[in-house]
């Protein structure tokens, strides 16, 4: 019985005794249907296992999808594999994630075809990587989820403006360790034209302390550039004053 497996060898095979009883011409049209794009193998046994690594949310998601659909995984890697191949699925650059933000990773398992795999690998592109984000797209998940919010900025240098100590701690027990992130947050809006540039007017300056933060540095200093004629408003001011309204954190605390 022929299988898919050794298919392409007897092709290869066919195709060398033409040449052999010279018949160039039926040679020619066995290499075409072995040729790159024009030679598709199926497979009726998948290759090793493949192990995809995803945040946990999106593997329950895609495991869930798939069975509630009737659709096999394995199918749905190998047509992401297909079309990356083809050109027709690019996979994005992999996203730095801030250290405490990064969801809990899980292994979802798949048997792809192993030529597959191969061809992919070859390309210099990890065939976990297309396979998880070909996954995510098609199961709509992750990065591809409608309420996705973007993937967290890389963290710039360390900033301390001064804040009343009691507010200091009202911001950490509310915003925990976003408090970096949700100050880029409030740049970002500012930027945007959603907020007004103004800075914190304290009740008590008795006891003013350091909190530290690191938001992004480009980020920052597209918001310095903004600022540079407002007067006595610095980034920080802007960052700080969104905690305290995200969070109903009166600077009276």
């Amino acid at each position: 019985m022929t299988t898919d497996r050794n298919l392409r060898a007897g092709l290869t095979a066919a195709s060398a005794r033409l040449k052999e009883v010279n018949s160039p011409e039926l040679a020619t049209y066995v290499d075409t249907v072995l040729s790159v794009g024009a030679f598709r193998v199926r497979e009726s046994e998948g290759g090793d296992n493949l192990t995809i690594r995803l945040p946990i949310t999106a593997r329950d998601h895609i495991k869930k999808a798939a069975a509630d659909m009737g659709v096999d995984v394995n199918s749905v890697v190998e047509e992401g594999f297909r079309r990356f191949l083809a050109g027709e699925f690019t996979v994005p650059a992999r996203g730095w994630e801030r250290r405490g933000t990064a969801q809990t990773k899980a292994n979802l398992n798949a048997r792809p075809a192993e030529l597959l795999q191969k061809q992919v690998a070859e390309t210099g592109t990890l065939p976990m990587h297309v396979a998880a984000d070909y996954l995510m797209k098609v199961f709509r998940t992750g990065p591809y989820a409608d309420d996705y919010q973007g993937e967290a900025l890389a963290p710039g240098r360390e900033r301390m403006p001064q804040v009343p100590r009691a507010v200091r701690e009202r911001i950490r027990a509310a915003a925990g360790g976003r408090a970096s992130m949700d100050i880029e947050e409030g740049f970002t809006k500012l930027l945007a034209g959603e907020l007004d540039p103004v800075a914190p007017v304290w009740a008590d300056t008795s006891d003013m302390v350091p909190f530290k933060v690191r938001p992004n540095d480009d980020l920052f200093d597209q918001v310095k550039t903004r600022l540079a004629d407002v007067k006595g408003v610095t980034p920080m001011h802007v960052g700080i004053a969104y905690l305290l309204t995200k969070y109903g954190i009166e600077a009276t605390s």
